[in-house]
């Protein structure tokens, strides 16, 4: 029996053990549509930094909806510090008072040949003794004070990870050394800049306004600490410039003498909730919203 082919141009049927060919792939799954404007992430999650640099703005909105949310603890560590500057004030009042009654009470007269006779002498030595003891005063409490402070400072950080803030914030001495070395020496640094002139120490400010903030999460020695802030500074000119004028806002609020201090409450960790977003943003590091 003589094999059938098909007609020319035709094509060849396939035989019976021929492989079918494979279905084609399915169509790729669509391309989500972009959030809505305003959109946030759930909390808890964590928004990476801005692709077009730190943003002060998203850092005080952060910063406001963080306070919030976490109002009792933040004053309530803020509150240690108050007290503290609060019992500086009052003993320093106190003193200034005595010496000023020492004076009242005290007479000069001259006599015939022209010698100062002073009668309760105690006015002098009340003043020098006033202005010892509140220089005194001002080291001891500014000490405590800015330990204090460094409570309000960690929980700042813990928040930006997602952590709940506490009072074992305050207690924790983890990288304390660091933090307390880099801020003495921008302390001085600062301190002879304003003596000159003033405009040097606010440049200091401005280039290691960070310093401590890396020496407080991470640990950095001064010189590395100091290092980073000051090229993080000279990186984003006005966003740490914004960040600066923020924090100085919010501490001259917290000096107001008619008030006592008693906005530090608030203004304290405002401040450290700004900086530490801010301080995240720097290094490219994500926020936990």
């Amino acid at each position: 029996m003589s094999e059938e082919f098909p007609p020319a141009g035709e094509p060849t049927p396939p035989t019976g053990d021929a492989t079918p060919p494979p279905p084609p792939p399915p169509p790729a799954a669509p391309t989500p549509p972009p959030p809505p404007p305003g959109y946030a992430p759930p909390a808890g999650i964590p928004t990476p930094a801005a692709a077009s640099g730190p943003d002060v703005g998203v850092a005080v909105s952060w910063a406001i909806k963080k306070f919030q949310e976490h109002a009792g603890i933040l004053i309530a560590l803020a509150a240690v510090v108050f007290v503290l500057n609060l019992l500086n004030t009052i003993i320093s009042k106190v003193l200034s008072n005595n010496a000023a009654n020492a004076c009242v009470n005290t007479t000069f007269t001259q006599d015939a040949n022209g010698n100062l006779n002073i009668t309760n002498g105690g006015c002098a030595t009340g003043l020098f003794a006033n202005l010892g003891a509140n220089i005194l005063l001002a080291i001891v409490f500014g000490a405590l004070a800015a330990i204090a402070s460094i409570g309000v400072f960690r929980a700042a950080l813990k928040l930006t990870r997602g952590e709940a803030p506490s009072f074992d914030s305050m207690l924790s001495t983890e990288n304390l050394v660091p933090y307390i070395l880099v801020s003495i020496v921008v302390g001085i640094l600062t301190a002879v800049g304003l003596v000159l002139c003033i405009v040097p120490g606010l440049v200091v400010l401005f280039l290691f306004l960070f310093a401590s903030w890396f020496a407080l999460d991470k640990g950095q020695s001064v010189g590395e600490a100091m290092g980073n802030s000051y090229r993080a500074a000279l990186a984003n000119v006005l966003p740490v410039f914004l960040t600066a004028l923020v924090v100085g806002v919010a501490q001259f609020l917290a000096s107001l003498p008619f008030l006592y201090g008693v906005l530090t409450l608030v203004t304290l960790p405002f401040a450290a909730l700004v900086m530490a977003n801010m301080f995240r943003q720097l290094n490219n590091e994500a926020v936990v919203a």
